[in-house]
C-alpha cells in the first residue's frame, strides 16, 4: 500500500486540523503516514492541545519528525524533540518514499 507524506508548515486553523484528520484517518486504515513539521510548525509540539492530537497520531504508527533547518531557526534542538520524534532534513525524510502520495499544508 501507498504511504502518504504530509508537510506541514502552518499549525493552527481548520487546515491544520483537516491534516491531522487525514493523517489520523489514513494511519487507522494501516496506510503508512510518515509527518514532518517544517517553519513555524516546528514549534506545535510544544502547544498542550496539539501535543495531545498528536499523541493520537503517534498511537496509530504515524512518524513524526521536525525539520532541521527550521529547528535551528526556532532554537530548537534535538534534545527538545519529545520521545518518538526525529530531526530530519527534507531529502531524508523523502528518501525511499518516491512512490508515496505527498501532501503539503
Amino acid at each position: 500500500m501507498t504511504g502518504l507524506l504530509v508537510v506541514v508548515s502552518e499549525a493552527g486553523g481548520e487546515r491544520f486540523a483537516a491534516t491531522l484528520e487525514i493523517a489520523a484517518a489514513a494511519a487507522a486504515l494501516d496506510r503508512p503516514v510518515a509527518m514532518l513539521l517544517r517553519g513555524p510548525a516546528v514549534q506545535a509540539l510544544g502547544e498542550p492541545q496539539i501535543a495531545r492530537a498528536f499523541d493520537l497520531l503517534f498511537d496509530l504508527g504515524v512518524e513524526i519528525g521536525l525539520c532541521q533547518t527550521a529547528m535551528a531557526a526556532h532554537g530548537m534542538v534535538a534534545a527538545d524533540l519529545p520521545p518518538g520524534v526525529e530531526a530530519h532534513g527534507l531529502v531524508g525524510f523523502l528518501s525511499g518514499r518516491a512512490s508515496w502520495q505527498l501532501v503539503v499544508v
